[in-house]
C-alpha cells in the first residue's frame, strides 16, 4: 500500500530525540494499536505525528508535570515489542513504513513508557519480563490492563449491501471466507438478502494486528469454526499475524494491508485495490465505517468512511451490528473466555495475564468482541511520568469526556462493560496500594517498596 511519509531509521531516531528535547516537561512516549488510533492517537496515519494534538493520552485534568508525546500508530505487535524491549524506534519506524524496525538503542531518548494493543500478551512475552534487562530487575512488575471494549466490524463491498446489516453473515460464512473455503458471494446462501455473485477478495491485516487477534480468537473457538465449515486441513488459532494461519502465504484471493487506516483507504478507493474496488470482505474497527457516524476517524484524504458492514450471527445469537449497545451486551454475555473476574489476591494480581478478559463466544449482543489493552511498567525513573500514566488511567476509566469520545468512535468505556468490576481492583491495587480486597498487594504503579528494591540503594524504573 502507499504511504504518504516514510522515515528511515536514522531520521526516525532523530525525530524521537527531537520530540523529547522540544519540551521542558517530562514526555511520555509510546504507541501501538491502530484499531484505537483515532481515540488514543493523533489520527493522522502514515504521516509524522505531531505531539500534543488533542487525544486521550495528553488531556490530563489537571495537567501533571509530564506531557504525552506523539502516539505512534504502529499496530499492536510493534507496540508490544517496543514496550517490552524499551525501544521507541520500533513503533516510530513501523508507523512510518520502514522495512526494518527497532534499529535504535533501547532506553534513553528511545524509552517507550507504554504500549497499546488489542491483543493480550502471551505467556512467553510475560515470562521474558523476568530476564529482560529493562524488565523486572529495572522496572518492577509488568502491568497489562483493559482500557476500552471493542467490536470487530465486518465491512463488505457488494452491490447487495445497500445499508448496514442488509447482509447477514453466520459463523459458517465467516469461517468459510477467512479460511479460503468460500471464494464467491454466490456460495453464501444463508443471508436473508442474497449477496450479488462475484469472486471475493479477502483483505486482511498484513502487520501484527490486535484486530486480527480479536477476530481469530473468536474464530478459533470450536463451536464457531470446525472441519465442517472451514477449508480442508485449516485451523484457526488466536494470532496477531493473519498470514501465519496459512504458513505465511494466504490464498491468491487474499490481499494484505497495513493498519486499520490502510484497509479503510483500500476499500474506499484510495489504495492499491483501485479507485472502485468491489466484492471485498474484511475486518475493521467500527470507527472507520458508517456504523459510528459521530466518529472522529477519517480516511487519508480527510473524509469520513462510507463503508458499510454486515450483521453477524453466531450460534444462537440473533444477527447484530457492532453498535456500542450490542458490543456492551456481548461483553456482558460471555460464554467462552478468560478472566471473567479480576484477580483477588496479591499473587494473582502480580500476573499481568490475569488482568484482561478475553472473549471467544457470547450468548447475546454482537459476537466478535474483546478489549483494547495498555501495557505499563510498575516503576518509572521519572515520578512525573508515573503521575501522568496514573492520571491518564484514572481519566480513561472515570472521565465522562473520555467516555464520550470512546462511544462516539464505536468503543465501550470499561465502566459500561462486563469488565467494570475490574476497575475497582485496578483502582485499589494498580492506581493505589489499598488495603481493600485483601490488600495491600504492592502491585501499584510507583510502589515505593518495590521500586526502591529493584534499584538497590537508588530508585530505578523505566
Amino acid at each position: 500500500m502507499s504511504r504518504t511519509h516514510l522515515l528511515g531509521a536514522a531520521s526516525a531516531v532523530a525525530l524521537s530525540c527531537a520530540a523529547l528535547g522540544a519540551q521542558a516537561a517530562s514526555v511520555v512516549n509510546g504507541g501501538g494499536s491502530t484499531l484505537a488510533q483515532f481515540v488514543y492517537g493523533n489520527g493522522a496515519p502514515y504521516t509524522t505525528p505531531t505531539p500534543n494534538e488533542f487525544n486521550l493520552w495528553n488531556t490530563q485534568v489537571p495537567a501533571p508535570a509530564a506531557t504525552f508525546g506523539s502516539y505512534w500508530e504502529s499496530g499492536s505487535g510493534a507496540g508490544q515489542l517496543g514496550f517490552l524491549t524499551d525501544n521507541l524506534t520500533c513503533v516510530i519506524e513501523k508507523s512510518q513504513g520502514a522495512s526494518t524496525i527497532c534499529t535504535g538503542t533501547p532506553g534513553g531518548a528511545n524509552t517507550q513508557h507504554y504500549g497499546a494493543s488489542d491483543a493480550t500478551l502471551t505467556t512467553t512475552q510475560t515470562s521474558s519480563w523476568a530476564t529482560l534487562t529493562v524488565g523486572q530487575s529495572l522496572s518492577g512488575n509488568l502491568i497489562q490492563l483493559p482500557t476500552i471494549g471493542v467490536g470487530v466490524a465486518i465491512p463488505v463491498k457488494n452491490a447487495a449491501l445497500t445499508k448496514n446489516g442488509a447482509l447477514v453473515f453466520t459463523d459458517n460464512d465467516l469461517c468459510g471466507i477467512f479460511s479460503g473455503k468460500i471464494t464467491n458471494f454466490s456460495q453464501i446462501t444463508d443471508s436473508p438478502v442474497a449477496p450479488t455473485a462475484g469472486a471475493i477478495t479477502v483483505v486482511y491485516r498484513a502487520d501484527g494486528s490486535g484486530t486480527t487477534f480479536l477476530l481469530t480468537n473468536h474464530l478459533s473457538d470450536p463451536n464457531v469454526c470446525n472441519s465442517s465449515n472451514t477449508n480442508s486441513g485449516f485451523t484457526f488459532v488466536p494470532t496477531l499475524t493473519f498470514a501465519s494461519l496459512f504458513g505465511g502465504t494466504p490464498p491468491a484471493n487474499f490481499h494484505g494491508e497495513n493498519g486499520s487506516s490502510g484497509i479503510a483507504d483500500a476499500l474506499s478507493g484510495l489504495g492499491d485495490l483501485g479507485t472502485n474496488p468491489k466484492n471485498i470482505v474484511t475486518y475493521l474497527t467500527p470507527d472507520l465505517t458508517t456504523i459510528a457516524p459521530k466518529s472522529t476517524a477519517t480516511l487519508s484524504n480527510g473524509t469520513h468512511s462510507k463503508l458499510k458492514v454486515v450483521a453477524v450471527t453466531s450460534g444462537a445469537v440473533t444477527a447484530a451490528l457492532p453498535l456500542v449497545g450490542n458490543i456492551i451486551l456481548g461483553l456482558k454475555s460471555v460464554i467462552d473466555g478468560t478472566n471473567k473476574t479480576p484477580p483477588t489476591n496479591a499473587t494473582a494480581g502480580a500476573n499481568p495475564l490475569n488482568w484482561v478478559p478475553t472473549v471467544a463466544t457470547v450468548s447475546a449482543g454482537y459476537p466478535i468482541v474483546g478489549y483494547t489493552t495498555a501495557d505499563f511498567a510498575q516503576c518509572y525513573a521519572d515520578p512525573n511520568v508515573a503521575a501522568a500514566v496514573k492520571g491518564w488511567l484514572t481519566d480513561n476509566y472515570k472521565n465522562t469526556a473520555y467516555q464520550s469520545v470512546e462511544k462516539n468512535n464505536g468503543f465501550v468505556p470499561l465502566v459500561s462493560s462486563k469488565a467494570a468490576p475490574f476497575y475497582t481492583y485496578i483502582a485499589n491495587h494498580i492506581l493505589s496500594n489499598s488495603t481493600l480486597n485483601g490488600g495491600p498487594w504492592n502491585t501499584d504503579i510507583e510502589n515505593t517498596k518495590v521500586c526502591k528494591a529493584v534499584g538497590g540503594s537508588t530508585y530505578a524504573g523505566r
